[in-house]
């Protein structure tokens, strides 16, 4: 997760969401049962939520979490940031919450949690679903759009586009495109997007669907690392 993603811009004006009739799988969840199917180590994973309210609700929201958090407010040229700390945060997981408040636009505010972690196992996922669950309950005012990664490191037991095939197949991948990074001394190597309709999230270009991101980066041993992300991968790679 070390440089900034391409196509971001992109989300602002092109993110949707389709009507499914089923709830759909959490995303963390799928992408994890199938690294775990396939003996593939996850070195990180990381979850954003992400949601804009309204200023009135602001103020009620920040006297809330007042009473369970500590916060401490930043301020810059371009917003007002007020960081929330959990007193009982765990060891396992590591989690962020963040309050923006634009000043170029103070109506527009926003909601950021990230959960992130460098290991997974049943107690961790049971742990996460404890901590997404009270993020949305208590946090949150309504579903917030859901950002999620995971990295594998390529070892003996990944074959040449193994996990690109992998994938391809597991999530039933549509729309695959696939994008060479043009700067030589980049250590990407590849860049695929597809779309899945197994999650409802999404963004459209060109009338055409896409909600999985896949990077593939050179490590200093020499070992391919893969990113993996849904609906695109929102942090720096």
């Amino acid at each position: 997760m070390k440089k900034t993603v391409i196509l971001l811009f992109i989300i602002t004006s092109m993110f949707m969401t389709g009507a499914t009739p089923n709830e759909p799988v959490d995303p963390l969840h799928t992408l994890t049962k199938i690294a775990e199917e396939n003996t593939w180590a996850i070195t990180n994973w990381e979850v954003m939520l992400k949601e804009s309210i309204s200023k009135t609700n602001f103020n009620d929201i920040l006297n809330d979490v007042r009473n369970s958090h500590l916060v401490t407010r930043t301020e810059d040229e371009n917003s007002i940031k007020y960081i929330l700390f959990d007193e009982e945060n765990s060891t396992s997981i590591h989690v962020d919450q963040t309050i923006i408040v634009s000043k170029t636009e103070p109506e527009h505010i926003e909601l950021i949690a990230v959960m992130k972690g460098s290991d997974w196992n049943e107690e961790i996922q049971s742990e996460y679903d404890q901590t997404s669950g009270k993020l949305n309950d208590s946090f949150f005012q309504d579903k917030p759009d859901e950002f999620t990664c995971i990295e594998v490191i390529e070892d003996d037991t990944i074959e040449n586009r193994a996990v690109i095939d992998v994938l391809t197949e597991s999530l039933q991948l549509e729309h695959v495109e696939e994008q060479d990074d043009p700067l030589e001394m980049s250590k990407h190597k590849k860049i695929k997007y597809g779309y899945t309709p197994l999650w409802n999230e999404k963004f459209v270009i060109q009338g055409i669907p896409y909600n999985l991101q896949i990077v593939a980066t050179q490590g200093d041993s020499g070992k391919l690392a893969y990113t993996i992300g849904t609906p695109i991968l929102m942090n720096e790679y």
